[in-house]
């Protein structure tokens, strides 16, 4: 079975296609990006006044909670949060949309994030010489794995994003620890 088979995915809009707009008939939209991707990832919500914007007449491309969003420049994926309901992708961002096999969006991530059979593929037909790009084609080509039942999908990949989120705690206390001591080691002087 490949991701072709259980998912619709499509690209966001084209950069190129958003004009920005003065108009009282335009929206700002805060773009999605990869800043955006890892806050999702592990759950923590960063710093709001580095978000790109757009104010255009653009219509579509918007996210919602709980869309399953892949990065073409990461090749990683995750599920959209309340933080970031509404934002608007571009084309460096694939959403994949299930179709009528009954899948768990949280295990989905997890196996393209972690499963090394799916990471092998990935590598082997990789795009780009310089700058490294995972395409729509190549994702809908990835061919997954028996899957689990739903319940053992829903319980794995709870479980993944739940660690997700505490390794990245475990990061900032760790970041913390360190500024507090650089800090103390300077009012040594």
């Amino acid at each position: 079975m490949y991701i072709k088979d259980i998912f619709h995915s499509n690209t966001g809009v084209s950069q190129y296609r958003l004009e920005e707009s003065t108009s009282k008939n335009a929206v700002l939209y805060t773009l999605y990006g990869q800043n955006e991707l890892y806050e999702d990832l592990s759950g923590i919500p960063g710093d709001m006044s580095d978000r790109k914007q757009i104010r255009t007449e653009y219509k579509g491309s918007t996210l919602k909670v709980g869309d399953l969003i892949f990065s073409t420049i990461s090749g990683m994926a995750t599920l959209v949060t309340k933080d970031h309901d509404g934002y608007l992708f571009t084309q460096n961002y694939v959403r994949m949309e299930p179709l009528n096999t009954p899948i768990d969006k949280k295990y989905m991530a997890y196996l393209i994030n972690e499963n090394p059979k799916i990471k092998k593929q990935f590598k082997q037909n990789l795009q780009g010489s310089q700058v490294v790009r995972y395409s729509l084609s190549l994702l809908k080509e990835i061919q997954l794995p028996r899957l689990p039942s739903i319940e053992t999908q829903r319980i794995m990949g709870d479980i993944y994003f739940k660690q997700l989120r505490l390794k990245a705690l475990k990061q900032r206390v760790a970041d913390n620890t360190y500024r507090k001591a650089i800090i103390m080691l300077q009012g040594v002087n």
